[in-house]
């Protein structure tokens, strides 16, 4: 990932001005003007993150993205998933050497990392200040079995990328051989499915064989080989040479099926030929999940959702639509609040990606919601820890943390609350001290709600809630003493500033970035390009810009989407790394713009139950405005009194088409807070104690 840091020394613009860096001392940094010897004092928060702000790679690097500005690349999203294993495994190689250059720097972060990570290569009562770099690698060559001479190619391979295009020394790694077969046009791909499920792509293998071929060997492995019945290779090349001969193809020799045999994933082979036992061989071990404790800001950060305690109104019609879902990440080390995101969505990737991408970027909270303080927590931690529901064990969500991030990824123990505790007690915080005062609050539960109407009283809108949690956040949890802290640091702001003393500012992705991170977590997808295009859930998408796209239907493009957005999908030229656009069919692009993927589902339900469209079938213009008017008319009728529909309406951007006279009452019963009071509470700080 391309990241920033600012460091001692290094130059950067701030106002078209240019500055040198003199020290940094968390949270301020002391720089001097060019052609000055004045020194200035700026907030390290604010400075970054002012629209002025310019690091020296961002200044250089600005005429080529804007003549980039719609492209989108990655040479490691080329590789399949066991290409892409060499690479991680070279990494895994030599990060244990890079973490130690770090470490002999003064660089806490790495020191802590390295120990945590990469015990077993310290022998009894060794510091790490007693290991060299050429004790490091002979311990190495000895794990990986391989020669010193080696481990020293890779380690330069890596710094001569990174030097050449900071932060992505890993492009470095990828085999020269691969580097060269993905320019060849006589390699295909064979895809092997699951034998149930064919939609789902199991493991891609780049090969020479005639295309024919192809089809027979693909489903003699799917069906014959990846089975409990562990049939052997000679089983499995007897029976493609026999379909071969039977349809008069030429078949493969023996050795040739014995390589493709022996190149599918390992993990792959074990899961699918030994069933439960082989599961359990990579499945996460309970026993292995420690609650360890954090070292330092962004070491370990929990993430978790839960629905909050209060019922939220429609903007334009006050009618209450229900209780939305909240996403946290919390940093374990400070207790600070690392990511948030609202909505009416319930848990899913697309949830998780939305709150991975709120705290890794700066969240412009003082430009949004006018707190008094900055959201000033922003990177990408070492470890995250998240719970097993479906949602967080998704395949997706794992690539994007593993693979994306390249941090850590821990699940809790199945039936162990214990674990992961820091984010579970601050929902219990939030509850307390903040929801349960809301007007349309549920309270904790039916007996403390008691007699009390909270649809009656329900008064804030989901904009509403996400300004109030972002002022609480910022301006009252942050400062706040928290009771999990040490008495010499007792609030969660306080904590990370000292631990930034330690380890430094995090890294940061430039606002020029963003799109690009965007566009890296989105879920991926393997689609073939035929003549009419690439097929999606029954839309069809093109290029408009590129030619020469379309292959045979085995060959296979890497494919991006956005659930967001239902009119485009992002397709990788094989060859650059680089994402094109694909639109949705120019008769469908006008009514699909903008819709999001919710949307369309319901859209093709509705449809489908009135016997307008068929299973398989492509849906066109006349009939998406048909369903869409279908499905405007239900949740129409169905608004008033029922909460799903009016949800379902919010989700997919419909208007609910119901006149309200006058606007819902504002109550200020029991006691209750609303959102002008709440502010002025919180800006004269009358809310002091945190509870853990």
């Amino acid at each position: 990932m391309k990241l920033h840091k600012l460091k001692e020394n290094s130059d950067f613009h701030y106002e078209g001005r240019k500055y040198k860096v003199i020290s940094i001392t968390p949270p301020n940094v002391f720089a001097i003007k060019s052609g000055g010897d004045l020194e200035e004092e700026f907030n390290y928060f604010e400075l970054i993150s002012n629209h002025s702000f310019k690091s020296l790679n961002t200044t250089v690097k600005q005429a080529i993205k804007q003549a980039d500005k719609n492209k989108h690349s990655s040479i490691l999203d080329t590789l399949n998933k066991k290409q892409r294993a060499v690479v991680s495994s070279r990494f895994e190689m030599i990060q244990p050497i890079i973490l130690l250059e770090k470490a002999k720097s003064g660089n806490v972060r790495a020191s802590t990392e390295f120990k945590e990570r990469y015990n077993y290569y310290f022998q009894k009562n060794e510091l790490i200040s007693g290991i060299t770099q050429e004790q490091l690698i002979k311990r190495i060559s000895s794990v990986f079995g391989l020669s010193a001479r080696t481990i020293k190619r890779r380690l330069a391979d890596f710094k001569r990328e990174e030097s050449a295009l900071p932060n992505e020394g890993i492009t470095g790694l990828v085999p020269k051989t691969l580097k060269h077969n993905f320019t060849r046009k006589d390699y295909k791909i064979l895809e092997i499915c699951h034998p149930k499920k064919q939609d789902l792509v199991l493991d891609s293998i780049r090969v020479r064989l005639p295309e024919d071929c192809i089809p027979v060997i693909k489903g003699v492995i799917e069906r014959e080989y990846l089975t409990l019945k562990k049939a052997s290779a000679k089983e499995i090349f007897d029976t493609i040479e026999s379909k071969c001969l039977l349809q008069d193809i030429t078949p493969p020799i023996y050795d040739t099926i014995y390589k493709i045999l022996s190149r599918l994933n390992p993990e792959l082979k074990i899961r699918m030929r030994d069933g439960k036992t082989g599961n359990e061989k990579f499945d996460e071990v309970q026993r292995g999940f420690s609650n360890k404790e954090a070292k330092y800001p962004l070491h370990i950060v929990e993430i978790d959702h839960t629905q909050l305690d209060i019922d939220v109104i429609d903007e334009k019609t006050g009618l209450v639509i229900g209780r939305p879902y909240i996403s946290l990440g919390i940093d374990v080390y400070s207790r600070k609040i690392w990511c948030m995101e609202v909505s009416y969505e319930p848990p899913s990737a697309d949830k998780v990606r939305r709150a991975l991408m709120h705290g890794i970027f700066f969240k412009n909270s003082k430009q949004k919601y006018g707190t008094i303080n900055d959201w000033d927590i922003y990177g990408i931690p070492s470890i995250i820890y998240l719970d097993n529901g479906p949602e967080f064990k998704n395949a997706e969500v794992k690539r994007m943390i593993n693979e994306t991030l390249q941090s850590q990824i821990q699940f809790r123990p199945v039936k162990t609350p214990r674990y992961g505790g820091t984010i579970e007690r601050y929902f219990g915080t939030l509850n307390s001290e903040l929801i349960h005062r809301l007007d349309g609050t549920r309270k904790g539960s039916v007996q403390e709600k008691g007699d009390y109407d909270s649809e009656k009283e329900a008064l804030f809108t989901l904009e509403d809630i996400r300004e109030l949690l972002s002022v609480y956040i910022t301006d009252v949890y942050h400062h706040s003493v928290h009771k999990g802290l040490p008495i010499e640091y007792p609030t969660p702001a306080t904590r990370y500033y000292a631990g930034l003393q330690m380890v430094g500012f995090p890294e940061w992705v430039d606002k020029e970035e963003e799109d690009h991170y965007r566009m890296e977590l989105l879920p991926v997808l393997q689609k073939p390009y035929t003549r009419d295009g690439v097929r999606f859930e029954n839309i069809i998408y093109k290029s408009a810009t590129h030619n020469g796209l379309v292959r045979p239907r085995e060959y296979k493009y890497r494919v991006k989407y956005d659930s967001d957005d239902v009119s485009k999908l992002y397709l990788q030229l094989p060859d650059t790394g680089e994402y094109v656009e694909l639109k949705a069919d120019k008769s469908l692009l006008e009514e699909l713009e903008s819709m999001n993927r919710f949307t369309f589902k319901r859209v093709l339900e509705i449809l489908r139950e009135k016997g307008d469209l068929n299973a398989g079938h492509i849906p066109g213009s006349r009939d998406v405005k048909k369903g869409m008017a279908l499905l405007t008319k239900r949740i129409q009728e169905r608004v008033k009194s029922r909460r799903k529909a009016r949800e379902q309406a919010v989700r997919m951007n419909l208007e609910m088409g119901i006149s309200v006279s006058q606007p819902p009452r504002q109550s200020k019963s029991n006691g209750q807070v609303t959102l002008s009071d709440l502010f002025s509470e919180l800006k004269l700080g009358e809310y002091k104690d945190d509870r853990d």
